[in-house]
């Protein structure tokens, strides 16, 4: 993380309560009181990054088993001799997609 903003002692409450608001509000930065200042800390563009990359695996992931039933479906119909309800070929390849895009971010 890095430091954004600072305000110096000695500040009113007024001061403070402003300086938190309008930093973890507008910006979402943590907030650090020293012995001398009030201090806005912020990530770092690779931070983000890292944050976002993490972010976008968890809904690919999401995703993938949001179709986990239509896997145990298809085998459950399969199994009965039956016409499997979804079309197989497409379910997969858009399973592997998934799981080839997370494997790249977590990689």
């Amino acid at each position: 993380m890095e430091k954004k903003a600072e305000i110096l002692k000695p500040y009113t409450k007024k001061q403070r309560l402003d300086f938190i608001v309008e930093e973890n509000h507008q910006n979402g930065f943590e907030i650090r009181e020293t012995d001398v200042t009030l201090e806005a800390w912020g990530l770092t563009e690779q931070e983000i990054e890292e944050q976002e990359k993490q972010e976008e695996i968890v809904r690919l992931k999401d995703e993938l088993a949001k179709t986990d039933y239509k896997i145990i479906k298809c085998s459950e119909y399969n199994l009965a001799g039956q016409t499997l309800p979804y079309d197989i070929a497409e379910l997969h390849a858009r399973r592997q997609a998934l799981r080839d895009r997370i494997n790249e971010l977590e990689g």
